[in-house]
């Protein structure tokens, strides 16, 4: 990697048996980004185009939660304490989808930002089964947002 890259994993939750046993379909995977891009610019990179990332389809609808956070490796599959909810995603493949990914941060933060010391940056999809998109989003933005600090 170099100062001009950024390694980028992407990962999310097994949600059916054939998850892990289906040759075509690559759970875990990881990119190398350009060093400038932002979170908005990664996160249209892989739900958008012939390259986008996989998420499955699940009887009943899903909401998909992305978390991003520091990865220092290739191995390091979960988000943990670090983390931060980046967007709510309603499942893709759905005739009925209302709209496209809601950001919970600024579209401009740096991905960079989010690195760990090795540079590498972990996106994990949680998935919340017929969860409406609307309300998780909401709830998100109420537990992330920060009150405003009194006027001295």
């Amino acid at each position: 990697m170099t100062e001009h890259t950024i390694t980028l994993h992407i990962d999310r939750d097994r949600v059916h048996a054939g998850d892990d046993d289906s040759p075509y379909r690559t759970i875990g995977e990881s990119r190398t980004v350009r060093g400038d891009i932002t979170v908005g610019e990664a996160l249209d990179a892989i739900t958008h185009g012939r390259d986008r990332y996989h998420l499955a389809s699940i009887a009943g609808g899903a909401t998909w939660v992305l978390y991003g956070g520091p990865a220092d490796s290739e191995k390091s599959r979960a988000v943990g304490r670090s983390s931060t909810a980046l967007a709510v995603i309603e499942e893709p493949d759905r005739a009925d989808r209302r709209e496209e990914p809601g950001l919970l941060v600024d579209p401009g933060l740096a991905l960079s930002s989010l690195a760990g010391t090795g540079g590498g940056v972990m996106f994990v999809f949680q998935c919340l089964q017929q969860a409406d998109p609307q309300q998780t989003w909401q709830r998100l933005h109420d537990e992330c947002s920060v009150p405003p600090s009194p006027r001295a």
